[in-house]
């Protein structure tokens, strides 16, 4: 019984083995049973059973000779300034989507801090208001301090510091005129966003 059990199971490990053998044969004889298209150096097209190592860099297609449809393309090796200009156009693209993003972004604070272009021009006047008041106030301590520099007092620490806050007025008119352009562009934009809702 053990001597027959033996020699099926013998049989089967055979059968099996033949089985996977034969599968392999004819995966080895239908890899080597397909054409490969070429382009060579001078432009003229190439049939081959075997692929020349330098036609690869070229591209090529792989052919079933037996229905001459195209079983595989393999798309030649992209040259330094190929992958430069894909590097650059993918670079383009993502600053392109992170800026439509800081857009949206500010699009939504936008939207939330003004109801309506009243409400924004209601808070422009209120924060030119608050700077024409420091501006003022800085105008007329240069004032008072030219005054007594000119009565005499000739502390040069003090005139140091009416030279700064002459010089802090300055920044502060700038800082001013950035807000007015500030506002100016939040206003146009509230106005699209509005249309377009």
């Amino acid at each position: 019984m053990q001597v027959r059990h033996r020699a099926t199971l013998a049989g089967l490990a055979l059968a099996l083995l033949l089985g996977l053998a034969l599968q392999a044969a004819q995966q080895v004889a239908q890899a080597a049973d397909v054409t490969y298209r070429w382009t060579n150096d001078d432009g003229n097209v190439q049939l081959t059973d075997t692929l020349p190592s330098g036609a690869a860099a070229n591209g090529y297609q792989v052919i079933d000779p037996h229905t001459g449809t195209v079983v595989r393309e393999v798309a030649p090796r992209k040259t330094a300034e190929e992958k430069a200009r894909e590097a650059a156009k993918q670079r383009a693209a993502e600053n392109a989507a992170h800026e439509a993003q800081t857009q949206a972004e500010q699009d939504r604070i936008l939207l939330s801090l003004y109801g309506s272009e009243a409400d924004l021009k209601q808070a422009r006047d209120q924060r030119l208001d608050r700077m024409d008041g420091r501006i003022a106030q800085m105008e007329g301590s240069i004032e008072r301090m030219q005054t007594n520099i000119d009565a005499g007092h000739d502390d040069p620490a003090y005139a140091r510091d009416l030279e700064r806050m002459k010089q802090a007025v300055i920044e502060v008119r700038a800082e001013r005129n950035t807000l007015v352009e500030q506002f100016e562009t939040d206003l146009q934009r509230l106005r699209e966003l509005r249309s377009d809702g």
